[in-house]
């Protein structure tokens, strides 16, 4: 007899507390929301914010030497070129495993908190601390870091076993690439939180709605075939 621990991984196994995964997700977007709403109130010096955003650029400004280099190890790291490429790679990966639901919630993350992005870039049309582009908030390397990583623990772990430390390494990735475009001066404190927040969000929030789906559908499933023996 096994316990819950060691019970075998199902397609759509993705969080162990199903509740607490969208008490988790709702955090993170509301937190997302929040930091939102000083950006379309004055994208230029965001209530409380903005105070906040110069106090953490002086401080990181200007860097080491060694801190840039990694900053642009971790640029790159970040960036399409190599994220793209990972995101198809694993799909790829769910599909020949055929896990339809695991592969629905990566792709699904995946676009929503593009989609999100997308939308908020140039409709805020912040402009970066150096200056070079209006399309600071949110930090898309922070989204996707946060997407990608969180995603990808959920996908290729089981809940069922310890994930001490997926999640560190996870959150470890998280933080080190936001630390790294603030570094880099070329996103505010602001804007890599708000992108991790909903990277975050969107991962554990669809992974825990498709998860709840799934489980409805088979509760249903087995209630009418209680119903059709009788």
């Amino acid at each position: 007899m096994t316990t819950p621990t060691e019970r075998p991984r199902r397609d759509g196994d993705l969080l162990r507390d199903l509740r607490r995964g969208l008490l988790v997700a709702a955090i993170c977007l509301l937190a997302f929301i929040a930091l939102t709403v000083p950006m379309v109130v004055d994208r230029s010096a965001p209530p409380l914010l903005g105070a906040i955003d110069r106090w953490w650029r002086e401080l990181v400004q200007p860097p080491s030497s060694w801190a840039e280099s990694a900053s642009e190890v971790l640029r790159f790291l970040g960036s399409g070129w190599v994220m793209v490429p990972l995101r198809l790679a694993v799909a790829a990966w769910l599909l020949v495993r055929r896990r339809w639901i695991d592969l629905a919630v990566w792709l699904l993350a995946w676009a929503a908190a593009d989609l999100v992005t997308a939308v908020l870039k140039p409709s805020i049309a912040r402009m970066r601390p150096d200056l070079s582009h209006a399309s600071s908030f949110p930090s898309a390397h922070a989204k996707t870091a946060a997407q990608v990583a969180i995603a990808l623990v959920l996908v290729a772990t089981s809940p069922w076993r310890s994930r001490a430390l997926a999640w560190a390494l996870a959150i470890a990735w998280i933080v080190a690439m936001g630390l790294s475009r603030t570094v880099l001066d070329e996103h505010f404190l602001s804007d890599v939180i708000a992108g991790s927040l909903l990277g975050a969000g969107c991962a554990v929030g669809v992974a825990g709605l498709a998860q709840r789906r799934r489980d409805r559908r088979a509760d249903g499933a087995y209630a009418s075939g209680r119903e059709s023996r009788k």
